[in-house]
């Protein structure tokens, strides 16, 4: 999360590859029609020195792409450059050539290339990305009205009416907004937009200029840790207090405090016991409310590769059988797992930050899905909401991308900026949120965004944008600009529109599975332990869940496979089917499949 660093201006438009404007969002996208959503105003990416360091370019077929950059910007001696999309493995194959199967057309791409220390491979000097359509008609099991804006940064699903609007989640389910909101945004029908889009609940700061405020039940917030400890002094817990949870609660539902300063690694007994004191003095004054703290789910967050662990605890790195075992087993022992902030404090909303890191790797959607599935059967009751963002976390070293680009006076800025979470991890992350866990919260960093590009002011300290001010609708708001492509968010609520139209299933009195299943490529059925997350990430098979219809006619299936840079064919095994049931995955993509028994899927 780190709200600190990353009040850098965010992404951009005014020129691209295809014309769009508010109103293009009511028509059909130009399929068939290959482009780059990202970067749009600059032929490709430039680092502060002015040097081309990353230019793709897509070839007449839609999808042969090159980095013309690849030779040219050499990685030196001692190092190396590698390259992934979206979730899939890194390669050190050069990006020359390289031709994505024919049944990846329509579909969108993130292509991040790392400059990194050979003799530490982990060690990353440089990366860079940029972010594609490719050419030709999705053959992806999509809704043929489904798209991603093109020629401009921001998402368009509230925009017009192409985007199915009025419906709700299933019972249960959470989605909150406190995303990347659009500074001119404009309520619909007289309430806040998001609200037309299934969300049920939306951030203070996410709202409308001089718009609709929503009313206690469905409003939300993630508020900075100074409201509630010294920055200068966060483990002090005599400097603690609630006030601003307090006051927070009484105009919103579901109040969570960041926990980033607390020094919660190091604390005693006593400090387990002021923060619950204040949690239950919180609960009491505010019984009605949902309290949670950012970051803190009901079990502990590995955000690792399910490596093996030694008999000391210590995580060795290794990804072996052992290793798989050991994180398997962790769902017959669910309460071992349990956050000690969250078992010990009395916290009655888990908020775990799922967010993609770094350069990425292909195990977190197995990890995060597994965690959530031990700690429901900890605390079957508890709502876990996982909280989303559209870019990535850059922890551990891990450095700043670099872009150069042109303002419309022609004066030349560089930023140091995040790589956005891929389309197919987005889309993933929405659909086992919001139809298999309690939900998703949708985070960003509490700034507005313009898609002008004159909107972008100064470089600042650390790379980021000087603070600007603009009026829209009789107020002034601190805003950014949309540097980077936000079109994904279309992808967030169309996993969320799905459960919706799945809801039946979703409600029904039936338990989710994870039913035997074989791949073309794994070609070996797997069944008992070779299900569970850790083994899927193990054998790099996908990761499925199924659930029943309440009168046993159909079955929902979700699956998605982080490690297929390919084309797979599944068969799956459901408890009572007589044939199995057969579908594909393209790349990394999930999907949502409905089976009526013995019939063929109607995808919705």
């Amino acid at each position: 999360m780190r709200r600190r660093l990353v009040l850098w201006s965010l992404t951009t438009m005014w020129l691209c590859l295809l014309f769009v404007g508010a109103a293009a969002a009511e028509e059909s996208p130009a399929v068939g029609r290959a482009c780059k959503l990202f970067p749009q105003i600059t032929d490709g990416i430039y680092n502060v020195a002015g040097q081309l360091v990353m230019n793709c370019q897509i070839a007449s077929d839609g999808l042969t792409v090159t980095d013309r950059a690849w030779t040219g910007y050499a990685p030196g001696s001692g190092k190396g450059k590698r390259w992934n999309f979206n979730q899939t493995p890194y390669t050190e194959e050069p990006l020359v050539n390289y031709r994505f199967d024919e049944r990846f057309s329509g579909l969108q791409v993130n292509i991040t290339v790392e400059i990194f220390e050979r003799a530490n491979p982990w060690e990353v000097l440089e990366t860079y990305q940029e972010i594609l359509q490719l050419g030709g008609t999705p053959r992806l099991e999509l809704p043929k009205w489904f798209h991603v804006p093109q020629g401009r940064l921001a998402y368009d699903f509230d925009e017009g009416t192409w985007f199915p609007s009025g419906w709700t989640l299933p019972k249960g389910k959470f989605a909150c907004w406190e995303g990347a909101a659009k500074f001119n945004q404009v309520d619909r029908g007289g309430r806040h937009p998001m609200l037309d889009f299934g969300f049920t609940q939306v951030a203070e700061n996410a709202l409308s200029a001089s718009g609709h405020v929503p009313d206690w039940a469905q409003q939300c917030r993630v508020f900075g840790d100074a409201e509630w400890l010294d920055m200068s002094d966060g483990g002090n817990f005599n400097k603690w207090h609630n006030d601003g949870w307090k006051s927070r609660g009484n105009s919103m539902k579901i109040v969570i405090p960041d926990f980033e300063n607390g020094e919660q690694w190091k604390w005693t007994p006593e400090h387990f016991d002021a923060f619950g004191a204040m949690v239950s003095d919180f609960k009491r004054e505010r019984p009605n409310c949902l309290l949670g703290c950012w970051g803190v789910g009901v079990t502990n967050i590995s955000l690792r590769i399910f490596d093996e662990i030694d008999d000391a605890g210590r995580p060795t790195g290794g990804i072996n059988l052992k290793a798989a075992k050991q994180w398997r087993d962790k769902y017959e022992h669910p309460e071992t797992e349990l956050n000690p902030i969250f078992d010990r404090c009395g916290l009655n909303f888990g908020n775990p930050a799922v967010y993609w890191m770094k350069g990425g790797h292909p195990a977190y959607l197995y990890a995060v899905v597994q965690e959530w599935e031990i700690g429901k059967l900890a605390r079957p009751d508890v709502p876990n909401v996982i909280s989303t963002w559209i870019q990535s976390e850059f922890v551990d070293s891990y450095p700043l991308s670099t872009y150069r680009f042109q303002k419309p006076d022609g004066t030349y800025q560089w930023r140091g900026i995040k790589h956005q979470a891929p389309p197919s991890f987005t889309y993933a992350m929405s659909l086992f949120a919001h139809c298999r866990m309690d939900g998703a919260y949708c985070w960003e960093t509490g700034t507005m965004y313009t898609e002008d590009a004159a909107d972008a002011g100064e470089l600042g300290q650390g790379g980021m944008q000087t603070e600007i001010r603009k009026t829209f609708n009789g107020m002034s708001k601190i805003i950014a600009y949309y540097l980077k492509y936000f079109g994904f968010y279309n992808y967030h609520v169309l996993g969320m529109w799905q459960a919706s139209q799945n809801k039946d299933i979703i409600e029904a009195d039936t338990a989710w599975i994870m039913p035997e299943f074989r791949t073309s490529t794994g070609q070996v059925w797997r069944t008992g332990d070779e299900r569970y997350p850790s083994y899927c990430n193990f054998y790099q098979e996908p990761l499925i869940r199924a659930k029943q219809s309440a009168d046993g006619s159909e079955w929902l299936i979700i699956a998605c496979n982080p490690y297929n840079r390919s084309v797979q064919q599944v068969s799956v095994r459901t408890p009572d089917a007589k044939t199995p049931i057969q579908f594909e995955l393209i790349g990394d993509y999930p999907v949502i499949l409905r089976y009526p028994n013995g019939l063929r899927n109607s995808s919705k």
